[in-house]
């Protein structure tokens, strides 16, 4: 470790989708700025990996993410023309569940506040439009057309590359061994370097939950397996007529995407958990008990697919204690800015966070309407 102490203005710990597009929108600011992640850029070790990621206004989880959701469309396709590269794909989102279930109950409800394109539709309109989709006569269908997905390791990659086309320095395969946070500035450690900066900006995903627990703020870190599936019939699931689709059903709610390589259809389940208390405690290899619930899905959902699977990997949700996101400046110091507990949805909204997280970090205020993502809800 070299003995001179390098300086920043503001240094970003994790760089993953969040700290990526942190990073990216400070440098893109003209600040002096570092990031420095644990792993490599694009990482498969957290929560920003796995191919694609979904991304909706329509939001039955809160209503008050729609106006972040507006901004973070706009930043979307911003940012697409800026990285030269396909990363957004409009084809549309089938979510289907019973009239009381939770996600169609929130999406009525979001629906009723919200003017957002949508269109509902019977168990038999669905049957005809998109014949790939086996589901029970009861069911309630919302089919939204301006939802799709995100490609999510491009999109980390993108935001890397252009902060530091924009001037960031970008520290990988570096581990933060301490950091101490004093009026004036923040003394970062590192097991390469030793790092002063003016503000300090955490977005390390699962491994923010040791500032959360300092707090008194206890994360659930839940283990996620992403499936994906080859099958004779895979032409029927590919991305040009075939969407996105969240269903609820009684033993799970279940998520995908169409074939977009030649892995085949992605499926996730979205609530089960597996819970961990250290991320590095996640196992990252196929359990007995993994599979058996997702096929179990596409039976009774797809049933003419005959599933063979081709890819699997894991992920984790940090998950706090209201499913709402922690966007904040730590209560004890002013100069420390919390970007945390994402909890299974938060990608979608990776540049609007970043335009949030650096008004925090220069401003000490941001104009984007987060009271209801503030820490002090959890505060004990």
């Amino acid at each position: 470790m070299s003995g001179s102490i390098e300086k920043y203005d503001i240094a970003v710990l994790g760089v993953g989708g969040m700290g990526s597009a942190t990073l990216y929108t400070l440098a893109k600011r003209g600040l002096n700025v570092c990031g420095i992640e644990q792993f490599g850029v694009a990482h498969d070790r957290g929560s920003s990996h796995g191919e694609t990621r979904l991304i909706r206004k329509a939001y039955f989880e809160h209503p008050d993410y729609i106006p972040l959701l507006n901004r973070a469309y706009d930043l979307w396709h911003e940012f697409e023309k800026k990285a030269g590269e396909k990363l957004f794909v409009e084809n549309g989102l089938i979510v289907a569940g019973k009239p009381d279930s939770e996600v169609i109950k929130g999406l009525d409800l979001c629906y009723e506040k919200h003017n957002l394109p949508h269109e509902k539709l019977t168990v038999n309109e669905a049957r005809k439009r998109f014949p790939q989709f086996h589901l029970p006569e009861d069911f309630i269908i919302y089919f939204d057309p301006i939802a799709g997905f995100l490609y999510v390791e491009k999109s980390v990659e993108k935001f890397a590359e252009l902060g530091q086309k924009n001037g960031a320095t970008l520290y990988t395969n570096e581990k933060v061994l301490t950091w101490q946070a004093n009026k004036n500035h923040i003394s970062i450690t590192t097991d390469r370097r030793k790092i002063a900066a003016g503000k300090l900006i955490i977005t390390s995903g699962a491994w923010a939950n040791r500032e959360m627990l300092s707090l008194g703020i206890d994360f659930d870190i839940w283990r996620k397996v992403l499936f994906w599936y080859d099958s004779p019939e895979i032409a029927n699931y590919k991305l040009d007529g075939f969407p996105n689709f969240y269903v609820e059903l009684d033993f799970g709610s279940f998520y995908g995407f169409p074939a977009v390589n030649e892995m085949g259809l992605k499926i996730g389940e979205h609530e089960i958990p597996g819970i961990s208390s250290l991320p590095d405690e996640v196992r990252r290899t196929l359990q007995p008990s993994d599979e058996p619930v997702i096929l179990q899905f596409i039976e009774k959902v797809f049933p003419r697919f005959q599933p063979v699977r081709t890819n699997f990997t894991v992920c984790m949700y940090t998950i706090t204690p209201d499913f709402n996101f922690i966007l904040d400046v730590h209560p004890e110091y002013e100069n420390v800015i919390i970007g945390a507990g994402f909890s299974g949805h938060g990608f979608k909204f990776a540049p609007v966070i970043g335009e949030i997280l650096a008004d925090l970090a220069i401003d000490g205020s941001t104009s984007h309407p987060i009271e209801f993502l503030r820490v002090n809800r959890l505060l004990k």
